[in-house]
């Protein structure tokens, strides 16, 4: 919100800004403190968007049985979150070139995915044998006619034959469904980080991308400082593995009665009226089952390092690049400090619910004694540049910054 407010407040009015004018960040706004900011997303709004699950609730499945389910079940779940608009602003940002690369994992690679489906979903499901209605080779503007000869649920159910999905593939399967509401995202924000660095700030579409910082630059703000404060230290979710659910693959053996859902009114198809119908489920889900010590992945998910919530990837590396002397996404030349802090819990018997004053947690990085000595030094100008006017790092964010510029198809360059 805070990096989508700095472009909207310098625009003009006529292009959808605010038309505060190009020296309006230069001439109120002191200091941009980003604490715990996703610049680059977060992927665990992934799940939530595809198939209605977060890691805690999947881990949960096997305890409480079909309780959670039966009240508040993945199809109703995965409806809720796909109005809230939210989660596709979270969505990760800079696609392939910045996610694809593995740097961030350690490991050197030109297709990182973030989904894979262990069992597939070609050739696998053979009582219904589904049919792709994706190609990538067909244009967009095809695609959209022939998604369109379909339901929701329909279009849901047609799943792109493959072993895995890029970030790219992944966040297109989203918008391209999206429980209905993908099309009309689409008029709100866009993913094609490279096309939106090439929109003039006068472009209807600009606006677009305001939410993405590799795709818009920050402002026109010499005198601006900008600081980078987060935790690190914490497993933070990074990619999925789902299991497709072979029985509810195809929309033709799937009787969907689009009334009977959206009418509480309605008779159903089966004579029972809407209240007593349920949509049906999600075809697919995460594949709890799925574990690897050396990739650390524990049930179903793949963990980098991050605060728990955001990768560190999403958490440090724009702001590196910003840092950087002569960078096209700062060209005012805006100071910019990352100061990390490793995660250190510890048990409060007078505060139970927090990790403690060292803790890096997403939320708990507010109490973190560190980084409120820097925000009240930074809104007072208390010794400022003595104490706060440089780097910590206290991760492996340098080398990932290093390994993913080398990527021969990795880093900004190519994102843009």
């Amino acid at each position: 919100v805070s990096y989508y407010f700095l472009q909207w407040v310098v625009t003009d009015a006529k292009h959808g800004g605010g038309g505060g004018g190009k020296d309006w960040v230069e001439r109120h706004v002191h200091s941009f403190v980003n604490i715990a900011g996703t610049l680059l997303g977060v992927p665990k709004s992934i799940p939530a968007l595809l198939s209605g699950e977060l890691k805690d609730i999947a881990v949960l499945m096997p305890q409480i049985g079909d309780l959670l389910e039966q009240f508040f079940g993945r199809r109703v779940r995965k409806n809720l979150w796909n109005t809230w608009g939210s989660l596709y602003g979270m969505l990760p940002k800079g696609g392939d070139a910045l996610w694809g690369s593995g740097a961030d994992l350690g490991e050197t690679s030109d297709s990182t995915p973030a989904v894979v489906w262990n069992n597939g979903t070609e050739g696998v499901c053979t009582s219904t044998s589904p049919t792709s209605i994706v190609d990538n080779t067909t244009p967009a503007d095809e695609q959209a006619t022939i998604d369109d000869e379909f339901t929701d649920e329909e279009l849901e159910l047609h799943i792109p034959a493959s072993k895995q999905w890029s970030m790219k593939q992944t966040i297109d399967h989203l918008v391209r469904t999206g429980g209905g509401y993908g099309s009309r995202i689409e008029s709100i924000f866009s993913f094609d980080s490279k096309q939106g660095w090439k929109e003039r700030r006068s472009s209807a579409n600009k606006r677009k991308h305001w939410h993405d910082p590799v795709a818009s630059p920050l402002p026109h703000a010499p005198s601006l400082k900008m600081y980078c404060l987060y935790g690190t230290g914490l497993p933070t979710e990074r990619s999925y593995f789902y299991q497709l659910s072979c029985d509810k693959v195809s929309a033709k053996d799937v009787d969907v009665d689009q009334t009977c859902i959206d009418d509480t009114e309605a008779t159903c198809s089966n004579g029972t009226t809407a209240s007593d119908g349920n949509p049906p489920e999600s075809p697919y889900y995460i594949d709890v089952a799925a574990k690897s010590d050396v990739q650390n992945i524990t049930s179903g998910v793949r963990f980098s390092d991050g605060d728990g919530s955001v990768p560190l990837l999403s958490l440090g590396y724009m702001c590196q690049k910003f840092a950087e002397p002569r960078s096209k996404h700062n060209p005012s030349g805006i100071k910019v400090f990352t100061r990390e802090r490793m995660h250190d819990a510890e048990i409060s018997l007078t505060d139970p619910g927090r990790g403690g004053p060292r803790s890096g947690e997403h939320v708990d990085i507010l109490g973190n004694v560190g980084v409120m000595e820097d925000v009240v030094r930074i809104a007072t100008g208390l010794d400022v540049e003595e104490k706060v006017d440089k780097d910590i790092i206290v991760s492996d964010l340098k080398n990932i910054v290093k390994r993913l510029d080398q990527h021969p198809s990795g880093g900004l360059k190519h994102a843009v």
